[in-house]
């Protein structure tokens, strides 16, 4: 007859215990929801990032453009003239479907240099731009009269820089 042998079984003990990996889980579980917490915060920054940054190169583009158009050119500007511009920060027509930024550029504010009275500080060889730029589609939006926090306002000034050329007459 054949007996069956029962031996002892040993412990083994290479193995996590349930407590110890009930208490990893709950780690795991706390840093996971920690980075999750963070992603919406750093989609945010990402998007604020890549918007002051386009902003920096339509501001750039403007002023440049202006500047190169020479002082008499600006000194003929008077009033307000807008540009429009894709998300890309690429100058595009009024009309155009990918139209994102619109952008005022009001040449009618007089330069005034620090003087005693106004008409002493008036600069005929200074131009004084105020630049609003604001992220819609809507080409119409109007700046005046609407919460500035809706769109950025830049101050510029623009020089003569060379004298115009003298006429023999």
């Amino acid at each position: 007859m054949n007996r069956l042998h029962f031996s002892p079984r040993r412990r083994s003990s290479s193995g996590f215990s349930l407590v110890e990996v009930a208490l990893a889980v709950a780690i795991a579980a706390v840093g996971i929801i920690t980075c999750l917490g963070l992603l919406p915060e750093g989609l945010e920054m990402s998007r604020r990032t890549a918007e002051l940054a386009i902003n920096s190169n339509i501001l750039e583009q403007v002023i440049r453009d202006v500047e190169n158009a020479g002082w008499p050119y600006l000194s003929t500007q008077n009033g307000q003239t807008r540009k429009y511009f894709n998300d890309q920060g690429t100058e595009v027509q009024r009309d155009s479907t990918d139209l994102t930024y619109v952008v005022e550029i009001d040449y009618s504010i007089p330069a005034y240099l620090p003087a005693t009275t106004p008409a002493a500080g008036l600069q005929t060889n200074l131009k004084r731009l105020i630049i609003r730029m604001a992220t819609s589609t809507n080409p119409d939006i109007q700046f005046a009269g609407r919460n500035p926090g809706l769109y950025t306002t830049f101050n510029h000034m623009v020089a003569k820089d060379r004298p115009l050329p003298v006429t023999n007459s």
